[in-house]
């Protein structure tokens, strides 16, 4: 249960401005020497439990690491929000498992996306490949983060939370978000220190929330490990972390420390191997008399692609072929082919129509109809509309890509809609533009001061899903596992912390009457 940080009522002024929960920083860092001391305090406090990554000059060399970059304090985010994106999380993680058991559905989705968008289209070849060669794995893992965002419904003037996409496999950051929400904590407490433990006003009814999503993670790992049935098979991380090109923040070795710790007190021995989208189509290989991977001999019992999601992450063919040898073998993928496809944008807009959902999840009304609350207005593109050219701020355009690529907006929407041809546009959705409470926070980068900023948060919460394919599908394992939060300034559209627009950061959560515009 969240822990309640303080209790009282008393108001405060802080240069003019009435402090409330919007903007508890300004009481919280009321000038330049404590914000010099809380800087530092971070940093340190950082080192000290982990909260690092991969120098971005260096990152071929382990010795040298940064923290990424970070939101000094917690930021507000609503409390009954933040209860229902976890509520709906099982039933989203159930949903997208049964999507990707229908074949057929998934390639009548993509029928015009294909057409346009070579990579999905690829994708889309691979899976039929798999089905016809024969699918010798029943067991399905599903790492998920699902993002969200507060939104102001200016006509019903209320608060609601929208969703702004589904990650399958390649969820990011559960390291870090389980060390961020450490480090805050460790922050409210140092507040509280330097106060000589005189509570701050405005965060009276503010809530800090547990969490810790590697932990969870490792926990399914362990699970499906089991169900493989080997107790010498090794376990693959796919990873290419230069790809990105700002500090990594992935920390999958957090999961890999995690999941050694819980075997081990089961009397297990794991080994994890870590490597490279490019290594493995030197260190992996399928065995065709058996259909198991083997990594530099040994049997793999599971696969977890925390890469794979860009076109640039399968630069040759080569890349390609080992991906079908692991998808038409018994190792364990997270995901595979199908969960792939069943996480990109273009789903996310099929599941908005009417009765989609309702198609893989009969006869679970209420769940659905919380599920589809989270829904934002989504349409695809195959059809030409004036309405978006003339009001291109009301919309955001997205590929079906990850990590924050491939979204566009306002005017540079509206120029490329005007050139695409209509067979063009089929490879883009269009989602209504969320407008989320804003807050003020400190953003703090490596090398660079802290900025006191007016942010927006997003907020993603993770689950764990192992399901068997076999006979209409059935689960095994549906939980939810924690939350990762990263913060933007509120004019910046591209604020993903891997394309180096947004900070990484946790929530304090506060009753959303006490956050309303």
């Amino acid at each position: 249960m969240p822990q309640q940080l303080i209790n009282n009522n008393n108001q405060n002024n802080i240069n003019g401005t009435i402090v409330s929960p919007k903007n508890y920083v300004l009481e919280a860092v009321p000038d330049e020497q404590t914000l010099a001391e809380l800087s530092c305090y971070a940093i340190d406090y950082s080192h000290t439990i982990g909260n690092v990554a991969l120098w971005n000059d260096r990152k071929d060399c382990h010795d040298l690491s940064v923290t990424p970059p970070i939101a000094l304090m917690p930021s507000p985010f609503p409390a009954e929000l933040f209860e229902k994106a976890k509520a709906v999380q099982e039933t989203l993680s159930e949903l997208y498992f049964r999507i990707s058991l229908d074949h057929d559905f998934l390639v009548d989705a993509y029928r015009d996306v294909v057409k346009a968008d070579k990579w999905i289209a690829k994708q889309i070849e691979l899976m039929e490949m798999v089905k016809k060669d024969g699918i010798r794995q029943n067991i399905s893992v599903q790492l998920q983060r699902a993002d969200y965002m507060s939104h102001w419904d200016e006509q019903q003037h209320k608060m609601e939370l929208k969703n702004v996409e589904v990650n399958i496999g390649q969820v990011g950051g559960p390291g870090c978000a389980t060390l961020m929400s450490k480090l805050h904590k460790r922050m409210m407490e140092k507040v509280g220190n330097l106060r000589y433990g005189q509570p701050l006003s405005s965060t009276v009814n503010g809530k800090l929330p547990e969490n810790c999503p590697r932990k969870g993670m490792a926990e399914a790992m362990l699970h499906a490990w089991k169900l493989f049935g080997d107790k010498n098979a090794v376990i693959v991380f796919m990873n290419q972390p230069e790809l990105f090109p700002v500090c990594h923040f992935e920390q999958l070795q957090f999961i890999q420390f995690e999941l050694e710790d819980l075997a081990r007190k089961e009397g297990i021995y794991i080994n994890v191997v870590r490597m490279s989208i490019k290594e493995t189509t030197q260190r992996l290989c399928l065995n065709e008399s058996d259909y198991i991977m083997y990594a530099d001999g040994r049997k793999v019992a599971l696969i977890h692609m925390a890469y794979g999601y860009l076109p640039e992450h399968f630069p040759s063919e080569k890349e390609w072929n080992i991906r079908y040898d692991m998808e038409r073998s018994k190792t364990i993928l997270s995901p595979n082919i199908r969960l792939s496809l069943s996480g990109t944008k273009k789903i996310q807009q099929v599941l908005a129509k009417p009765g989609v959902i309702e198609r893989f999840l009969p006869g679970q009304t209420e769940k659905i109809a919380l599920l589809r609350s989270t829904f934002t207005g989504l349409w695809g593109l195959e059809e030409d509309n004036d309405e978006i050219r003339a009001c291109p701020k009301k919309y955001v355009m997205k590929a079906q890509l990850g990590a924050g690529k491939g979204n566009y907006f306002d005017d540079q929407m509206a120029n490329m809609l005007s050139r695409m041809s209509i067979k063009e546009r089929g490879a883009y959705i269009l989602q209504q533009k969320i407008w989320p409470v804003v807050a003020k926070n400190y953003m703090k980068r490596p090398f660079e001061k802290p900025t006191l900023e007016d942010i927006v948060s997003e907020v993603g919460i993770y689950g764990t899903f192992i399901g068997n394919q076999e006979n209409g599908g059935k689960v095994l394992w549906n939980r939810v596992e924690g939350y990762l939060v990263r913060s933007k300034a509120h004019n910046v559209n591209q604020g993903g912390v891997s394309e180096g627009g947004g900070v990484v950061d946790s929530l304090i959560l506060f009753p959303e009457n006490e956050l309303k515009y």
